[in-house]
């Protein structure tokens, strides 16, 4: 499994060094959007400290870049909302940082399968968001 870290804080960059994978780390959002369309990694952790706001952004530049990537995001307790418009731009998943080591051997796990790793209350905010979709389009 190939694994992509973007990260300029150097917060997961310890804890994957032990996942059994073909791991890259990269500071630089360029340099790891360039990489991950050379690359097209399995998996992309994306820290959120990175881009702030315009991470759902930055998320689906990734996803043009190398569309079979999963990405997940990995942020400081982060609002229901910036997780809601990064699993919406893409994302497979949001992960806490300050549980991010318990949890990334499963989370990696979990995702490589094709499952998301969301909390039960993002889950409902997405589905809010697909129904509110889903109920403009029937109007239209």
């Amino acid at each position: 499994m190939k694994i992509q870290i973007i990260d300029n804080i150097g917060q997961i960059q310890p804890l994957v060094l032990m996942a059994e994978a073909d791991v890259a780390f990269y500071s630089d959002e360029i340099q790891a959007l360039n990489a991950a369309e050379q690359l097209q990694p399995n998996m992309i952790l994306l820290n959120f400290a990175l881009r702030g706001s315009e991470t759902a952004e930055y998320t689906n530049l990734l996803l043009a870049a190398s569309p079979t990537s999963n990405i997940v995001i990995i942020g400081d307790d982060l609002h229901e909302e910036q997780i809601l418009h990064c699993v919406l731009a893409g994302a497979k998943g949001y992960q806490n940082s300050l549980s991010l080591e318990a949890y990334i051997n499963r989370m990696i796990h979990a995702v490589a399968a094709g499952e998301a790793w969301l909390s039960r209350k993002i889950v409902a905010y997405v589905l809010d968001a697909v129904h509110q979709n889903y109920t403009v389009q029937l109007i239209n």
